[in-house]
């Protein structure tokens, strides 16, 4: 199968008829070959993390350059360039062709808290918060520690739906953060009307009920 200009893989007997294995076994190679930095993230980052409540229909990958959507095979790739890519906190899995590179625990739910649309909206958001904080709670230092690379709405989103939606303890570096930092207040869902309460430990405009469905 070509890859990628230059880039031929071998296709295993048992994914002849997908014409392809799946994104996860080639990612590595194919972001080596176009000399990218990356890491699987988002959705698909969410769901080797172990929740699975709603499946993305693309495989979502960070890179440090502009790459175009590629189909290969049964998987569809979308590309989202990433600043400062050397300073988000990534994890090393295997792979049955090698390793790839994973959004941490801890960078997906930063991600998924910035990029609402990107997961099919702050309820599916939020279910992924919680499915994430179910199977393994994350450091609320390291999130502390990551918020530097993140805009502040994300890190007071994420608050808002940790404090609200699961159990994880000591979130009070995150509330400092919000409020050392004087802006004004940030949206809920960034999709939905600038109107609503604010809630003022997370500097956060309530601006639509959110609707977990777990």
């Amino acid at each position: 199968m070509l890859l990628a200009n230059g880039l031929w893989a071998p296709v295993p007997p048992e994914y002849m008829t997908w014409g392809a294995p799946p994104a996860i076994e080639f990612i590595d190679a194919l972001m080596s070959h176009v000399h990218s930095k990356y890491y699987i993230g988002w959705l698909s980052a969410a769901a080797l993390h172990g929740a699975s409540h709603q499946a993305s229909q693309v495989f979502q990958v960070a890179t440090s350059q502009a790459i175009r959507e590629k189909t290969i095979g049964r998987s569809r790739l979308r590309f989202y360039q990433r600043e400062h890519i050397d300073h988000i906190e990534t994890i090393k899995i295997e792979t049955k062709s090698g390793t790839v590179s994973l959004s941490s625990r801890e960078t997906t739910l930063l991600d998924i808290a910035n990029d609402i649309k990107m997961v099919g909206g702050i309820d599916n958001a939020a279910n992924l918060v919680i499915e994430l904080c179910e199977t393994s709670a994350p450091d609320t230092h390291t999130l502390a520690v990551l918020s530097e690379q993140y805009p502040l709405s994300a890190i007071r989103r994420l608050g808002y739906l940790l404090e609200n939606f699961t159990d994880v303890p000591d979130l009070e570096c995150l509330k400092l953060i919000c409020a050392e930092q004087k802006t004004s207040v940030s949206l809920l869902d960034p999709q939905s009307p600038n109107t609503g309460v604010i809630d003022r430990s997370w500097h956060l405009k309530i601006n639509r009920e959110v609707n977990p469905d777990i």
